[in-house]
């Protein structure tokens, strides 16, 4: 009989058996839960390998083929400065760097 005088067990005046099987319940479900989602899957391991080092051949290709686009970018930025400006494209361009001046402030 509780305080109420009732003979059911309410939620505040459960019995201190009852209250321990729920914390027993609810601790294991907390740890099984976790121990459940902390599993890495089986596939997780094969993706290591993603990870890994270039080989050096690749490395030295893939250095080449920069290498070799930054010589083409600076053979094309040279062309461009060697060759002789007009006035009026001279004009031009400097006006363009005004604006762009104005444009900063």
């Amino acid at each position: 009989v509780n305080s109420y005088g009732t003979g059911s067990a309410t939620a505040l005046g459960a019995k201190p058996s009852d209250r321990k099987a729920f914390l027993n319940n609810a601790l294991v479900a907390t740890f099984s839960s976790v121990a459940v989602s902390s599993n890495v899957p089986a596939w997780a391991e094969d993706t290591l390998d993603d990870l890994s080092m270039p080989s050096p051949e690749e490395q030295k290709a893939k250095d080449e083929a920069e290498m070799a686009a930054r010589l083409a970018r600076k053979a094309e930025l040279q062309k461009k400065a060697a060759r002789p400006i007009s006035f009026t494209e001279s004009l031009k361009s400097e006006k363009t760097k005004q604006k762009e001046l104005e444009k900063s402030k």
